[in-house]
């Protein structure tokens, strides 16, 4: 049986029903909430966290892809937690369900497994990653992974923990994590406030992730033909700032450029260029690149170069469809 020191109380089993499981994470925030509320989520923004722990109605984002990964991710962690136990000799005990600190009632977690080491309880994290993600993995557990691996610490008090992350399905990569006291006092203070908005309806702020930018577009999927009457210093301030932004994007994707070509020029017909005894750049030509709209062209002198100027992607289909 498992022992929190914390003195944290299992609230849901771990084979209830999905919808006790979606009721009860409305009641706080979970290991996975906790990079979201950071801003640590590529897929999802604070705000939305918010809408959804209010009960509000988020529209869903449409994406096959994703939605197939999450499930693979889900049916893979068996796979995941019997790879680290042939690694590492440690057990991987199954999840005991749902848990909460027993003095924050906010704090809530789902261990994907725990592990015994030492005669000691630790968390245990499992991830399924692509190839592409391995480097991401290789010296250290990513910081969002960190994040949620010290929440479950925090609501177990547990000193210790690991994550295990199946690469490509062919490689299978393993951290061991500390106990993180200091990390923790700030994950449970921004928690806290975070939990704080969501009770009294305080909307989080605006932030300038991709992840809020698609929520919004979701939200207002369908706008209508109407004029909104703004403040226009609130108006002018954001216009001001995105001009701004704008230009000094503008200046340092052309510094950057120069900087190339003046690296480039002193390359000359090297491709490395070493300082104080070490590789300081190097570069490789690019040749023989292929325009899909010139190889189209070249390939079917049926198709309208003209009509498809600056657009290979059309020339690409009409070209596929031609074959």
């Amino acid at each position: 049986m498992l022992t929190f020191p914390s003195g944290a109380t299992v609230v849901l089993a771990a084979d209830a029903p999905s919808s006790d499981w979606h009721a009860i994470r409305k009641t706080g925030l979970g290991g996975s909430d906790i990079p979201i509320i950071c801003g640590l989520s590529q897929y999802t923004s604070p705000i939305e966290l918010w809408l959804k722990k209010r009960g509000e109605a988020v529209p869903r984002r449409y994406d096959p892809v994703l939605s197939e990964k999450a499930e693979h991710g889900h049916d893979l962690e068996p796979f995941v937690a019997i790879r680290f136990t042939k690694v590492t000799g440690l057990p991987a005990i199954d999840n005991p369900g749902t848990l909460r600190h027993p003095t924050i009632p906010h704090m809530l977690v789902n261990l994907d497994r725990a592990t015994i080491e030492n005669g000691e309880l630790g968390a245990l994290e499992l991830k399924t990653r692509s190839s592409y993600a391995l480097n991401d993995w290789v010296d250290e557990t990513p910081v969002d992974v960190q994040i949620q691996v010290q929440w479950q610490l925090a609501v177990t008090g547990w000193s210790f923990g690991y994550t295990a992350a199946s690469i490509g399905g062919q490689q299978t990569i393993i951290h061991r994590i500390d106990r993180d006291q200091a990390l923790i006092d700030d994950l449970i203070s921004i928690s806290t406030e975070f939990w704080g908005w969501v009770q009294d309806g305080t909307r989080p702020p605006l932030d300038g992730s991709p992840a809020t930018g698609q929520l919004l577009d979701r939200l207002h999927a369908t706008p209508v033909d109407k004029v909104v009457v703004a403040d226009a210093a609130e108006v002018e301030k954001w216009l001001s700032i995105r001009a701004t932004a704008k230009e000094q994007a503008a200046i340092a994707e052309a510094a950057g450029t120069e900087a190339e070509n003046h690296l480039k020029a002193i390359a000359g017909d090297a491709t490395d260029v070493h300082i104080r005894g070490e590789l300081a750049y190097s570069w490789r030509p690019r040749k023989g690149q292929i325009s899909w709209k010139t190889a189209a062209i070249e390939s079917d002198p049926d198709i309208d170069a003209e009509l498809y100027r600056g657009d290979d992607t059309r020339v690409l289909n009409v070209h596929l469809e031609n074959l």
